[in-house]
């Protein structure tokens, strides 16, 4: 991988991370009571969506809709499998329940994102 390409990863990861973070501060000021400062961190999250779109389409990251589908329906393995297992084992040893409590969530989650992109991929391929 070039340079270039792991700036693209980087930006890719960076401009997800700000989209996530201003889209929570957004939910954080509603809750407060302010949603004029919630639309400004919804402005600016839509804005990090849309560059994060612009480097994942650069880098090759976004292919026919036969592709995503086969990607999608088959990408949330390692999530499900390993990944977040691992990091539910991991945050119980350092005692961190809340944590666990999120990564069991988002496995659950993960588990039903996995079952809609393959029936839809089975669709698509009927």
């Amino acid at each position: 991988m070039g340079k270039t390409d792991e700036n693209l990863e980087s930006a890719i990861s960076g401009e997800a991370r700000a989209r996530l973070k201003y889209t929570a501060f957004a939910l954080q000021a509603m809750q407060e009571g302010h949603p004029e400062i919630a639309q400004l961190f919804l402005e600016a999250a839509g804005a990090e969506t849309i560059h994060g779109i612009s480097h994942l389409r650069v880098a090759g990251g976004v292919g026919t809709t036969r592709q995503n589908l086969d990607e999608s329906a088959n990408g949330e393995n390692d999530e499900i499998e390993e990944m977040y297992p691992r990091f539910i084992r991991e945050a119980e040893a350092d005692d961190r329940q809340d944590a666990a409590a999120s990564f069991r969530l988002a496995v659950e989650r993960e588990k039903h994102h996995r079952a809609m992109f393959q029936e839809a991929f089975a669709d698509f391929q009927a």
